[in-house]
Formats: structure tokens, sequence, C-alpha cells
């Protein structure tokens, strides 16, 4: 019974991370799912903490020696896949190490893009979701990425393409801008210092650059 219980976990976390990734064959659709951003929010706590039970009882067990060893062996590499599983989608998505694998790991899939268009189609590519494509600065590809959970689900963040130097800046106030790979920069838009009245209007000059990927999602969203 401990090794089917932990088999479903290592099973239903495995479905939490693909359901929320963007190789889901709705990640490209608009239609908006926040639900499913809801139900993976609290469903992630609720594999959490089954996870600490079903370590904590096989700890229990193995104090006890009133369980086979193989069983154990079992139980206990089925529960360290689940938690490694996770980290490594904690460590690609959400820090500049991740950020520059997925990139280096997408290179071929971003070249097409690397050239100044303008988009509205939202699209997977390789490991990131574009919900556009804009060019406020002319010569500068800009791909705004989204996440899988429907239209308007925007990061404030987008991959800006500019080989030789620091990307130009449509607004100075309002974003920062941080050296990925392959001419690929990471720009991070504060929206409290973005107007959209001024938007086009005025003229691009030298972007400012973020000290690291966090003081970057800090300038987002700033504590």
């Amino acid at each position: 019974m401990p090794v089917v219980r932990a088999a479903a976990l290592t099973l239903l976390t495995g479905l939490w991370l693909w359901s929320g990734s963007v190789f889901t064959p709705w990640a490209e659709d608009l239609d908006p799912r926040l639900w499913l951003y809801d139900l993976r929010y609290y469903a992630g706590f609720g594999l959490l903490f089954w996870g600490v039970a079903e370590a904590a009882l096989l700890l229990r067990r193995s104090r006890q020696g009133g369980e086979v060893r193989a069983r154990r062996a079992t139980v206990a590499g089925l529960l360290s896949l689940s938690a490694a599983a996770v980290l490594a989608s904690a460590w690609l998505m959400h820090t500049e190490a991740g950020l520059r694998w997925r990139l280096r790991a997408s290179a071929e899939a971003l070249a097409p893009l690397a050239l100044p268009a303008y988009a509205d189609r939202r699209q997977r590519i390789g490991w990131f979701l574009v919900d556009t494509r804009r060019m406020p600065c002319g010569d500068q590809a800009w791909l705004w990425l989204g996440r899988p959970f429907g239209g308007g689900t925007g990061i404030n963040q987008a991959l800006v393409h500019s080989p030789q130097t620091l990307p130009k800046s449509p607004q100075a106030a309002a974003f920062r801008f941080r050296a990925l790979d392959a001419g690929w920069w990471l720009a991070y838009q504060r929206a409290g210092s973005y107007s959209a009245a001024a938007d086009g209007t005025m003229t691009c000059i030298p972007g400012l650059p973020a000290a690291s990927h966090a003081s970057g999602l800090r300038f987002i969203d700033p504590p």
C-alpha cells in the first residue's frame, strides 16, 4: 500500500508539473484558464503535504523496522523522484541559470524570430510561450512572454534581440535589461512606470541594465 500511494503521488506530481508547462495542448490558446491556475496553486499545497506525510511515515516505519527493506527503498525512490522533478522545474522556471538553459535549448526555434516584426499570434517557441511580437525601437525584436493559462496572463517580461549593445528602451523608467545568450536579453517591465499613452511617441534611448535576474524581478514588482 505505501508503494501504491507513493507511485500515485509521483504520477500526480508529474501531471501537476505538465499542466502548468508550455508543452500542454492548450498553452497556445487565448481562452482564459484562471481556474486552472487556481486549481494548480492549491493542488500544489496538497501534493506538498501529502509528500511530507509519506516521508514522515516512511521514517517512522524505518525506525520501527517493521517493513521490508526493498519496499522502503522503493517508496524512498519514488518520493525522491517527485521532489527532484519539482526542484528541477523550479530551477528551470525561476532561476537565471534555468532561463539561460531554456534559451540555449530554444535557440533553433528562436532564430527566425530574431528579426523585428509585429504579430499578435500566441505561440510556443521552444521552452517559451510568446504572447506577442513587437518592435518598439525599430531594429530590435521584442517577444513578450506569457503563461499557459490563456490570454492576459503575461509576466511583464520580454526576450529582446540586440546582438551588439544593450537594448534601446522606449520608456527609460519602465524597463531594465539582463544579458542572456546569443544576442538575447530579458526585458523587465514595471507596469506602474509604463505609460501606454506615451508608447510610440518617445525617442528610444539606451536601456538600463539589471544587476541580476533577481533584481530584475524585484524591478517588476518592488517590495
